[in-house]
């Protein structure tokens, strides 16, 4: 059995001086397995763009994140156009417009609906319509697919200057006035005067990405999938691929397997903390993932449990594999090295 194992956030594009805090980190089953691994620079710069890439869709000028995710929540994308329309907070930083992502904003399912209906009801003749999905995640379908729109992802856009990565191609320009309009109305929606008054940060904006329809004819290449992430989820439906929310353990995953062939898991943990700097609870979340799974997981493939291992890390634009088979475990002269050691540069 070879497990693909993703994980994002794993080398975090933390400072140089807060990477110093991160040296006395424990973690020898990890560094084992990442210096006796064959590594690869992959051209995936994303965990999406893996994602695709690995299930064969095919890129028009987005990745249809859009699409898939919809059908992961239980919604039927059809052959429509569809983007993530996720609700954002925009600060003024002096010439600065900063995105913060809806994790921060404790939307409620009410106020995404009441929020959803305004939209709705104002670009009706836009041939627009927001699907508030999640409360803090919504759909928004296209009745004209849009000429070579280009996007990039809400990952890429949190904590950045939005000017300069706003939509883009020949329908930009109507996208930009779109967005413009969108900020105008939930400025001043019922909603976000409340939330102000109880010194909630206002949902202020749209961050439209991922988007297409739905391809057809996909074929499966995992036998079965362990995943909490949306876009994982949606690509297994699409792929009547067998999935299951990722257990607490490695053990448990083990316990659950049997047989060959190729099994992916997605560990999600630090993907949050490392977007948004948050030192310490990545650090908790990989002490946590060295107890609970790399280190049974190097157990079982001393133990012939699994044939082969390949970690995948996706951070700042890079993905790098780390391959490890049974035999690899003995090249005992390869010895670990510290996690700041694969580190990019910052």
């Amino acid at each position: 059995m070879h497990c693909h194992l993703l994980i994002p956030g794993l080398f975090p594009p933390f400072r140089p001086e807060t990477r110093k805090a991160l040296r006395d980190l424990s973690l020898p089953a990890l560094t084992t397995l990442l210096a006796r691994s064959s590594q690869k620079t992959l051209p995936d710069g994303s965990m999406d763009e893996w994602l695709c890439r690995t299930f064969g869709v095919e890129k028009r000028h987005d990745w249809p994140v859009a699409a898939f995710t919809l059908l992961a929540n239980g919604g039927n994308p059809g052959s429509d156009f569809w983007l993530l329309a996720e609700p954002v907070h925009l600060q003024l930083q002096r010439d600065r417009l900063v995105l913060a992502d809806s994790g921060n904003l404790d939307i409620t399912q009410e106020e995404a609906n009441s929020l959803t209906t305004a939209l709705n009801e104002h670009f009706a003749d836009e041939g627009l319509s927001f699907f508030p999905t999640r409360a803090c995640h919504w759909h928004l379908r296209l009745a004209h697919p849009p000429n070579h729109l280009k996007t990039h992802s809400l990952e890429t856009a949190v904590g950045r200057n939005i000017r300069n990565i706003l939509p883009s191609g020949p329908d930009g320009k109507r996208w930009h006035s779109i967005l413009n309009e969108t900020q105008m109305l939930l400025h001043r929606h019922p909603v976000n005067e409340v939330r102000e008054q109880r010194g909630l940060p206002s949902v202020n904006s749209i961050w439209p990405w991922g988007g297409g329809g739905l391809p057809t004819n996909l074929a499966p290449y995992f036998v079965h999938i362990w995943a909490d992430n949306a876009l994982t989820r949606g690509l297994a439906v699409a792929t009547d691929t067998p999935c299951a929310n990722v257990p607490e353990t490695a053990v448990e995953w083990l316990n659950a397997n049997q047989g060959r062939s190729h099994h992916l898991v997605v560990l999600d943990t630090l993907r949050t903390p490392a977007l948004y700097g948050d030192v310490h609870r990545w650090r908790e979340a990989l002490l946590l993932l060295e107890k609970n799974w790399f280190g049974p997981l190097r157990q079982a493939l001393s133990r012939d449990k699994i044939s082969r291992l390949t970690l995948y890390a996706f951070d700042s634009g890079q993905a790098r594999s780390f391959s490890v088979s049974r035999t690899d475990l003995w090249k005992i002269w390869l010895r670990g090295k510290s996690l700041d050691a694969y580190f990019g540069d910052s």
